[in-house]
């Protein structure tokens, strides 16, 4: 099975490489390249706002899991962490390993004193049921619009 590990972006950025085009073909942005940055992941990290999961199995990465943690914008004595990303590859125990994941991301984030996680998932591949199983709720309908230019202002 697989085992789970807190990691630096250092060590932890070559795992999440190798996983990286599986990952974008099957939740990125078709109509953008693949580019993750780096530079903003290390910002995050460099004040102690990043945490970065490694699922591997027998040592080679199989998932991964990040989540920013940063103060409440409205309540500087909590901390609430998003998790923008999280991916684990095709096979016969993915549910199993991004449920244990998501476990060991969770017990990491109460160690670390955050008190609310938001999480997204797509509605092409919703993870919605999981995330309802371990406790998570529904609380938010986003919505995107791709800009090229400004939009025609439209009065309702």
């Amino acid at each position: 099975m697989a085992d789970f590990a807190a990691e630096l972006l250092l060590t932890a950025r070559p795992s999440i490489e190798r996983l990286l085009s599986a990952q974008w073909a099957h939740t990125g942005d078709r109509e953008v390249v693949c580019k993750p940055n780096w530079k903003f992941y290390q910002q995050f990290e460099d004040n102690n706002a990043l945490l970065l999961v490694i699922a591997r199995c027998d040592g080679e990465p199989v998932g991964y899991l990040a989540a920013f943690i940063y103060p409440h914008p409205n309540s500087t004595d909590n901390l609430k962490a998003d998790i923008p990303t999280y991916f684990v590859s095709e096979g016969p125990t993915r549910a199993l390993i991004l449920s244990r994941m998501v476990d060991f991301t969770l017990e990491q984030m109460v160690a670390r004193g955050v008190f609310k996680v938001g999480i997204e998932t797509s509605a092409e591949h919703s993870a919605g049921r999981l995330w309802e199983l371990k406790g998570f709720h529904i609380d938010k309908i986003g919505y995107s619009l791709k800009l090229k230019a400004l939009p025609e202002v439209k009065y309702a």
